[in-house]
């Protein structure tokens, strides 16, 4: 995978995006899909991601814990995979990341540096216009005045050739600044969001509740909804893992449609979902996992390519309200009790803490 030189840093492609050919992505294909054949997970695109990398060789590290699997004749799970997929390449996304920033701090940096420069430049042109103002007197000879101009000439000059330097390195700089927070937020979108849902990852909830946590109110009169599909293995088995992934998209879904402001949808595990509602009262965080149990309902699983109905999905879910001091652990263990109780009751309804 060759490497590209970006603003002054060398960044493997491989880091941020395939460029494979079509025909080379074919061949990948190729030879992916017999390994993925081998497996006990599911063929969606978090797997295929893992394949693809280990086959085309663009993650050493991926390779070494797949191989061994391989050697040691052990299937992937559905944990298995996406455990894999945040060890090698979330967290490779999240050193990408970091890779930036600190590329960003490095430009600014150097700007500040060469605005130093030109403000230098600029004392001592002034500098020698107060000089040249005390030699100007009123019997100056014409061979003083013709001194005093050419030095006035030729600091002008001097200063021009700075101003304008200043000026190309400032446009140069700033076209850097531009690119690197495109690729800065590109990098970070990848790092916190699932790539079958289109919502927060585990790491992206992660980072938003621990966000949370450290602001003044803490997780006091924050929500928390774990949502887990019921009889997800079920639903793959009988319908297949495309519809399964279409079961997933579709909770993910519901969950963006029904949140706003700075509450955050995830998928933190294979079927499992999670909500965070900062200040949101227990009445209203019930009232929105009800609309979300019953929208969830009301879908449909048809047969791909056709209108044909073959199917219906249940959600249940475990709401916790957040108290002071309380930590993430904490809440999410509550959420979880009462997630198990909903399910222990019989599934397809909201447990409370």
């Amino acid at each position: 995978m060759p490497a590209h030189r970006i603003a002054g840093v060398c960044i493997d492609l491989s880091d941020m995006r395939y460029i494979e050919s079509k025909d080379q992505s074919a061949q990948l294909l190729r030879l992916a899909i017999p390994l993925m054949v081998r497996q006990a997970a599911a063929y969606h695109p978090v797997s295929y991601g893992l394949w693809y990398e280990h086959v085309a060789g663009l993650n050493p590290p991926l390779s070494a814990a797949l191989t061994a699997r391989l050697e040691g004749n052990r299937p992937l799970s559905e944990d298995d995979v996406y455990q894999l997929y945040a060890r090698h390449i979330l967290e490779r996304d999240a050193q990408v990341l970091e890779t930036l920033q600190q590329r960003l701090q490095v430009l600014l940096e150097t700007t500040v540096r060469e605005v130093g420069t030109a403000c230098d430049e600029s004392g001592r042109f002034r500098q020698t216009l107060q000089e040249s103002r005390s030699d100007l007197t009123s019997d100056a000879s014409a061979a003083t005045l013709q001194e005093l101009v050419g030095r006035l000439l030729r600091e002008a000059l001097r200063m021009e050739a700075t101003t304008q330097t200043l000026t190309e390195k400032l446009e140069a700089r700033s076209q850097e600044v531009l690119s690197l927070t495109r690729q800065l937020n590109e990098a970070h979108s990848e790092a916190l969001s699932d790539p079958l849902c289109g919502i927060s990852n585990r790491r992206g909830f992660m980072s938003a509740a621990q966000a949370l946590f450290d602001s003044e109110q803490g997780l006091d009169g924050a929500a928390l909804v774990l949502i887990d599909v019921d009889h997800f293995k079920w639903v793959n088995d009988t319908f297949g893992h495309l519809l399964g992934d279409t079961v997933l998209r579709g909770i993910a879904t519901v969950l963006r449609d029904n949140i706003k402001g700075r509450d955050v949808a995830a998928r933190i595990g294979g079927e499992e979902f999670a909500l965070l509602l900062p200040q949101t009262l227990l009445q209203g965080a019930h009232s929105l996992a009800e609309q979300i149990r019953l929208a969830v309902g009301q879908m449909r699983i048809q047969r791909i390519g056709t209108e044909e109905v073959i199917g219906s999905v249940t959600i249940s879910l475990g709401l916790a309200i957040g108290r002071r001091e309380e930590t993430i652990d904490e809440l999410t263990a509550r959420a979880d009790a009462a997630l198990y109780g909903a399910k222990r009751d019989g599934r397809n309804r909201v447990g409370v803490a």
